[in-house]
């Protein structure tokens, strides 16, 4: 498995992180906060979020990892999540659950994405992972997940915030959302992913013309057939999360080192985005891997992910993507806030 992006880690040995009872944390005001722990279990990465929400939904982050399992690997072939990645994925799993714990979060939600919502035994693998580390894993309906991702997204961004499309570019599918508060208007989970698309279409390094005109092709009969019906009038911006536009951010910018902190809102223009994706398809991969924000385990991927964005802008009347590092973790958080703790699945063996 390959780490991408781990950072702000705050441990605090002999017992330096307490709850009291109801797992709220005096934080030195008068308001005060829940530490709050959520795992995104996707197609190809696995994300970790640990942060504290106070009784105005403001969220601090403690803590955020992520980590290449690819969980999704040869699933658009079989329609079946392997035993091989399922294990990789469970490791993983079992110690951002550990991390979370030790961290003092009081609540942890654990939830799953395209991967184990379309696999046949998405259901069985999901329950094994919730068997073993004790929380229930949540397989969420794409409409879930675009919901989700639309109020982490926005919950990052300064009001007022307008009319608003989004863009989650997934291993497994791409979610697209337009709204002008929380709550989106209009949301679509698109069988879109940078894991499907390149198993399906990409076997060169890199990829051929003819490979890329194919996932191009694809790509625009989703949006044609899928998006027909999406109000694309009154958009004041368009915000982009996920892998991919994380990593045209750090391209763009021309980080050395990966930093989330540069990147949260930094508008990518057409222009940029266009250049960005013709690069990222022309070099082979021992090149794509040495890029800032293009981590071992996303470079084989990411000329899939960069027609995607390319055609998304093409799409929406918009004059570039705004990057966002508030993924479907964020959302779990915040939304975990609000309805209250789980109940834990079953006890640790």
């Amino acid at each position: 498995m390959v780490r991408f992006s781990t950072f702000g880690i705050n441990r605090a040995g002999g017992g330096g992180t307490i709850r009291s009872r109801g797992g709220q944390i005096t934080s030195g005001s008068s308001e005060q906060t829940v530490r709050i722990g959520a795992v995104d279990i996707g197609t190809n990465s696995v994300r970790l979020l640990v942060a504290d929400v106070d009784d105005s939904e403001r969220l601090r982050t403690s803590h955020r990892m992520g980590e290449i399992s690819r969980l999704g690997e040869g699933l658009d072939r079989t329609g079946l999540i392997d035993d091989l990645a399922a294990s990789r994925t469970l490791e993983c799993l079992e110690r951002f659950v550990h991390e979370a714990e030790y961290s003092g979060a009081s609540r942890i939600r654990v939830a799953a994405t395209n991967a184990l919502r379309v696999a046949r035994n998405g259901a069985d693998v999901a329950a094994k992972f919730s068997e073993r580390i004790g929380y229930p894993v949540e397989i969420l309906t794409g409409e879930e997940e675009a919901r989700l991702v639309f109020l982490a997204v926005l919950s990052g961004l300064t009001p007022p915030h307008g009319r608003t499309v989004v863009v989650d570019i997934g291993g497994g599918s791409t979610e697209v959302i337009t709204g002008d508060r929380e709550e989106g208007t209009q949301l679509i989970s698109l069988e879109l992913g940078c894991v499907r698309l390149t198993e399906r279409f990409v076997q060169n390094d890199p990829p051929t013309a003819a490979e890329l005109g194919a996932v191009r092709d694809h790509v625009l009969d989703v949006f044609r057939e899928k998006l027909a019906h999406f109000e694309s009038t009154g958009l004041e911006r368009a915000v982009g999360v996920g892998g991919t536009v994380t990593a045209f951010g750090a391209l763009d910018l021309g980080l050395v080192k990966y930093d989330p902190t540069r990147i949260e809102n930094h508008l990518l223009s057409r222009e940029r985005i266009a250049s960005i994706e013709k690069q990222l398809c022309e070099i082979p991969l021992s090149q794509r891997r040495g890029l800032a924000g293009v981590s071992r385990g996303r470079a084989d991927i990411i000329p899939a992910g960069a027609v995607i964005l390319a055609e998304f802008v093409n799409r929406f009347p918009v004059p570039g993507v705004y990057v966002s590092t508030r993924g479907l973790r964020y959302g779990l958080v915040l939304s975990e806030a609000r309805r209250g703790a789980l109940p834990r699945a079953s006890s640790r063996n």
